[in-house]
């Protein structure tokens, strides 16, 4: 009887996704978890993503690092399962288990034969409802925070976004990356890491994606254990209007042999309607060897020894990174010259680079849906962000109807403020 009233209360959305022709169900458990589950046809493996609205965006200034810190600790065993058991499991099933923190939404990913998935299933409830986050573990795992927070010093690339973080999110908690910061890390408590994962199991927060060679039906007395998931507030993604000033070049010293230059210009959020256009964009400035970039900068004048560009996905604060490595004595010219690649847009855009610039994005986002694993990320994706999981579907489709006009709009649009940030010896 308990079976029956909860497939009543089951809410069914079909479509039919563009990979493989297969059928994808979604379904909104009583408790408003969201699940989408998509069968395939295989060797018998299923993968899963469970997405968790809410990062580091939500940490603040004092406890920076304590989501990521969370999320890390919470495979660390749980009631019925020690760490060991856990990581056990997954690997002699043929799968994997892992879990990590953004700075807008929180995820565990993993995978497992079929045959063994109503297990992977029990281990996974057992994680999310009676984690131990046992204190030895904790202590380690900030630790190994720390360490990394130390080692990202020795990287330029890693010391000017730090830096560039606290110029284009000044006063806003993206400011910090989801690692956090040495002094924050050592404000947090175990009890602050318990209180954080309270905060996040809530079902208004939880999309769950499955991809896998069997039915929904099969694995559905399972699955609705996710049901049991306690629902609290309502949850929304906060919406903050923030955008990139002009500022002189901050530069930062430091030891070695190489300077990195980093230049952010404002950019569209990913539920704006100029996100994809400027995907298309973004390939024709700084993504991969044969963008503007890296042909101008490189190829043929000699100031790079890596440039690119790069376009976070965020749900506030669009910003695009040009990026450049370079001989400290190339540094003056270097900076100008991405400047002028910016400039170049603005004057002239090919068909011929259109063309190619989506080819990029389209072979890269195919051959991602080469695995389960891949597949249901996406889905579940697109689901937690608020574009619909059908947007898997769309996403190509968008992207081949970018035009020429799409992109010249967007050169005069955004490309007009900047700040800059400069580590050299």
């Amino acid at each position: 009887m308990k079976r029956l009233i909860i497939t009543f209360l089951l809410f069914f959305t079909l479509s039919q996704l563009s990979f493989g022709g297969e059928r994808v169900l979604k379904v909104i458990y009583p408790n408003n978890l969201t699940l989408i589950y998509k069968q395939t046809q295989g060797k018998g493996i299923i993968a899963g993503s469970i997405f968790i609205r809410g990062g580091s965006f939500e940490d603040g200034t004092e406890k920076a690092g304590l989501t990521n810190l969370t999320l890390k600790l919470l495979l660390k065993g749980s009631k019925k399962y020690s760490d060991y058991d856990i990581n056990k499991f997954f690997e002699d099933s043929g799968g994997y288990i892992s879990s990590s923190s953004g700075e807008d939404f929180s995820n565990i990913d993993f995978a497992a034969t079929v045959d063994n998935f109503p297990k992977a299933v029990e281990i996974l409830m057992d994680i999310l409802e009676n984690p131990l986050f046992p204190e030895d573990k904790f202590v380690q795992e900030k630790g190994n925070m720390i360490a990394q927070i130390k080692a990202k010093k020795e990287e330029g690339f890693s010391i000017a976004f730090d830096e560039l973080r606290k110029v284009i999110y000044k006063d806003t908690n993206y400011q910090y990356s989801p690692l956090g910061i040495e002094e924050s890390l050592n404000n947090i408590t175990s009890e602050d890491v318990r209180k954080r994962w309270n905060e996040l199991l809530n079902s208004n927060r939880i999309v769950i994606s499955i991809v896998g060679d069997a039915s929904f039906k099969e694995f559905e007395n399972q699955l609705n254990n996710f049901s049991r998931l306690p629902k609290k507030e309502h949850f929304s993604f906060p919406k903050i209007d923030k955008v990139i000033e002009d500022n002189q070049c901050i530069t930062v010293h430091r030891e070695g042999q190489q300077s990195t230059i980093l230049i952010a210009y404002n950019a569209p959020t990913l539920l704006d309607k100029d996100y994809i256009p400027f995907r298309v964009l973004n390939g024709i400035l700084g993504s991969g060897f044969t963008s503007r970039m890296f042909q101008e900068l490189r190829e043929k004048r000699g100031l790079a020894y890596a440039t690119g560009s790069y376009f976070p996905t965020r749900l506030n604060i669009g910003t695009v990174v040009l990026y450049i490595g370079t001989d400290p004595k190339k540094g003056e010219n270097a900076e100008k010259g991405m400047r002028e690649v910016v400039k170049s847009l603005r004057e002239e855009i090919k068909e011929e680079e259109i063309k190619t610039s989506k080819e990029k994005i389209l072979g890269t986002f195919m051959m991602d849906h080469q695995t389960r694993s891949k597949q249901a990320y996406y889905l579940g994706w697109f689901e937690t962000v608020g574009l619909g999981y059908q947007m898997d579907k769309n996403y190509t489709n968008l992207i081949k109807k970018v035009k020429l006009k799409d992109l010249t709009e967007l050169t005069t649009k955004y490309f007009k403020k900047s700040s800059c940030i400069i580590v050299s010896p």
